[in-house]
C-alpha cells in the first residue's frame, strides 16, 4: 500500500503583505471555452497539491500587474499565451486574493470545490484579449 502524498502548505509561498488595491489581474485563457466546468477543475489541481490553514484550498493562478507594468508582464511571464483576460481587483470583490511565489504571481482562492463565487469570478472575466506580445514557437501547438 503506498502512503498519500504530503500537500504543501500554500502558507509557505505567501509573499509579505502586498495589496491587490489598484492591481489589475491577467488570466491565461485556454484554446477551449473556458467555463464554470475548467475553472473548478483548475480549482481543484490546486487543492490536490496545497493546504492552507490545514485545510484543502481551491484556487486558480494569475499575474497581477499595475498599468505602468501591464505589457511587461505580458511580454515576460505570459508570451506564451495568445489569448488572456484583464481582471480588475475591483472585479473580484469579496474573493481572496494572495500574492504567491514568485512575483508577479498571486492565487485566486475560492472557499471550495464549487459555490457561487466561480460565476461571479467568471462573469469578471470580460472580454477575452489577444497577446500582443505572443510569441509561436516552431513545434508547440498554440494556447
Amino acid at each position: 500500500m503506498t502512503e498519500p502524498i504530503a500537500k504543501l502548505r500554500l502558507e509557505d509561498v505567501l509573499r509579505g503583505t502586498e495589496s491587490p488595491d489598484d492591481l489589475v489581474f491577467l488570466l491565461r485563457a485556454g484554446d477551449q471555452d473556458d467555463n464554470l466546468d475548467r475553472l473548478q477543475h483548475q480549482a481543484a489541481r490546486l487543492s490536490r497539491r496545497y493546504t492552507l490553514g490545514g485545510v484543502d484550498c481551491y484556487g486558480v493562478s494569475a499575474f497581477a500587474a499595475t498599468e505602468e507594468s501591464e505589457a511587461w508582464v505580458l511580454a515576460t511571464k505570459m508570451d506564451v499565451r495568445r489569448r488572456y483576460y484583464r481582471i480588475t481587483s475591483a472585479d473580484v470583490a469579496g474573493l481572496r486574493l494572495l500574492p504567491t511565489f514568485t512575483a508577479p504571481h498571486w492565487t485566486v482562492l475560492f472557499s471550495g470545490p464549487d459555490g457561487p463565487e466561480y460565476k461571479a469570478f467568471l462573469d469578471a472575466l470580460g472580454d477575452l484579449r489577444e497577446n500582443p506580445y505572443w510569441k509561436r514557437t516552431a513545434g508547440r501547438r498554440p494556447r
